[in-house]
């Protein structure tokens, strides 16, 4: 069992991890989907990631590109593909740093 703070800490030292082995900064929130089949499309100007989560169930999302570029990153045996899908995000902040307004 680890201390309340350390699971907190233990999630963003594996993130910072995962950014470093792909060689990329992280503005973004990370899933592994490790199990999944999964491709990439183009169509004109867009990238899409297309993966499947169940046979004839495929979730569709588009794929940022920066500075003109898809932030599509392999190395070894992982892909690492930022995309905007609907998903929701835990957003997790250290109380003292709240400002009431």
């Amino acid at each position: 069992m680890t201390k309340d703070g350390d699971a907190v800490q233990q999630f963003i030292q594996t993130q910072k991890k995962v950014l470093d082995f792909f060689q990329c900064e992280g503005d973004f929130f990370i899933k592994p989907l490790m199990e999944y089949e999964w491709t990439v499309c183009s169509t004109e100007d867009f990238y899409f990631l297309s993966y499947w989560i169940k046979p004839n169930k495929r979730i569709n999302a588009v794929i940022v590109k920066r500075n003109g570029v898809p932030m599509v990153y392999q190395k070894r045996e992982y892909t690492m593909v930022v995309a905007i899908d609907c998903v929701k995000i835990a957003f997790v902040f250290r109380n003292n740093r709240r400002i009431d307004e």
